[in-house]
């Protein structure tokens, strides 16, 4: 077997499953160490407005705000999801973030985001073929205050 020792930098000799070991290792534990505390995260609740006609300036800041943007040369079109409302925007401190959003087209799964508090906030964007889709839904998940939902026809 040509390839089945790899030598290390430093010039050790591993075989091929040690060293995707050590990789796979290295990767799941600069992975864990990067994660957010999912104590953190005390609602899984899904909220609604109390009257969706007028609402709260909270309501405003978790609910997604869907834009349908531009479609590229290949026909997809860019949807781009940010967390609040009426320039209201969700922060995102150690204790208070959104940790995911997540895009759906007519009830199907299309794209999701997962969120570290402070480095990122709530705003995902994707390329979505919409030939044949009725409806764009995106889903924020706010540790304490829980997910919100909204939704926009497309045709």
């Amino acid at each position: 077997m040509l390839y089945s020792n790899i030598i290390t930098k430093k010039g050790f000799i591993m075989n091929r499953r040690e060293a995707l070991k050590a990789v796979a290792i290295t990767t799941l534990a600069s992975t864990s160490l990067m994660a957010y505390d999912a104590k953190k995260v005390v609602n899984h609740s899904k909220m609604k407005k109390a009257d969706p006609k007028n609402p709260t300036k909270a309501e405003l800041k978790h609910t997604p705000d869907i834009k349908i943007k531009d479609v590229d040369t290949k026909g997809y079109t860019l949807i781009e999801v940010e967390v609040g409302q009426e320039g209201i925007i969700h922060p995102s401190t150690e204790d208070h973030w959104i940790y995911e959003v997540s895009l759906y087209a007519d009830d199907k799964l299309i794209d999701t985001v997962a969120l570290e508090p402070v480095l990122s906030r709530g705003y995902l964007a994707s390329r979505v073929n919409l030939k044949g889709v009725k409806t764009l839904t995106a889903i924020a998940k706010c540790n304490l205050h829980g997910d919100w939902q909204a939704s926009v026809n497309v045709g």
